[in-house]
């Protein structure tokens, strides 16, 4: 992208997710910015995350393989953050991270309150 093309929401969203510290605490790999009716969720995924499902430590291998789990999981998982808040999602996805030292993705949605 060079400074004279405007900037795609896939592109906005990928740089607001390198918002998300890159730490291995799971409760604590969140960011969310609130306005007015809607908000920003990003959630990270790191080893602690995926615990339990038989995949290696990062930089162990099975990249592809969690990537695909952690994408699998994130609309209903971001469909339950929603509905905890009294919201609904309005879109959502996954990122992949390279060169993270402990997050593998993040999962990101624009919830909007219910009306």
């Amino acid at each position: 992208m060079t400074h004279t093309e405007e900037p795609s929401f896939n592109d906005i969203i990928t740089l607001v997710a390198q918002l998300v510290p890159d730490i291995p605490k799971p409760s604590e790999i969140i960011f969310e910015i609130e306005h007015k009716d809607r908000v920003l969720w990003l959630e990270g995924w790191c080893d602690g995350c995926i615990a339990g499902k038989g995949f290696p430590s990062k930089g162990e291998g099975m990249l592809e393989e969690k990537l695909d789990h952690i994408r699998k999981l994130t609309p209903g998982f971001l469909e339950k953050r929603a509905r905890e808040r009294g919201m609904t999602v309005q879109y959502s996805g996954f990122i992949p991270l390279e060169d993270k030292e402990f997050l593998y993705g993040v999962s990101w949605a624009i919830f909007r309150k219910q009306i």
